[in-house]
């Protein structure tokens, strides 16, 4: 047997082998062209299947039937523990305010607190802050509070915290809204409304 006849069944061969290969490989890819009621081959399953309770079903495990547990008690879920009580809630360990953010002002802050402000408080506060927003348009009975006042110029930053998140009178929470660190650079950009204006 010469040489050139070897590499054309070798090559022949591997010709073959290739091409069979990739039917394979193409074949499985399309054998679910059809609907079917069995589940998908899963070469690697990666915990696509677990056991495990859906909120709200029946439980058989628990005596009471439930599957949502009360979490144990003086326990906190991992990230939420908000120890700094300056920064989450504006307040000082006595419970008074914080006189001044613990975010540093920055330009960036401000600017984030400037896009910040014209989505969440523009509409009732106005672009300006003086209280004539566009709900003045549709007879609000109770005109939003001026920035301009004495009264919040002289508020501690905690306080315009704590009604960000908690609201007051006719202003609504924005605690679900607004992120806490969003609160503190909308805080910025009203002191630097107040010192321009």
């Amino acid at each position: 047997m010469n040489t050139c006849t070897f590499l054309r069944k070798f090559s022949a061969g591997f010709l073959v082998l290739v091409i069979g290969v990739a039917l394979v490989v193409i074949s499985s890819g399309c054998g679910r062209g059809s609907r079917s009621d069995k589940p998908p081959i899963h070469p690697n399953p990666n915990m696509d299947t677990q056991e495990k309770y859906k909120a709200q079903s029946e439980s058989r495990f628990f005596p009471d039937g439930a599957t949502m547990r009360t979490p144990v008690e003086h326990t906190v879920a991992r990230g939420q523990l908000r120890a700094d009580d300056a920064y989450y809630r504006g307040k000082l360990e006595n419970g008074a305010f914080v006189k001044t953010s613990p975010v540093p002002v920055t330009e960036q802050v401000r600017t984030r607190g400037k896009e910040r402000f014209m989505i969440f408080c523009k509409p009732c506060h106005g672009v300006n802050g003086d209280g004539k927003g566009k709900i003045l348009e549709y007879k609000y009975p109770i005109p939003p509070t001026s920035f301009y006042e004495e009264k919040v110029k002289d508020m501690p930053d905690g306080q315009i915290f704590d009604v960000i998140t908690n609201g007051v009178r006719n202003m609504p929470s924005y605690r679900q809204q607004v992120p806490v660190h969003d609160r503190w650079c909308i805080i910025a950009y009203i002191r630097s409304l107040q010192e321009r204006g």
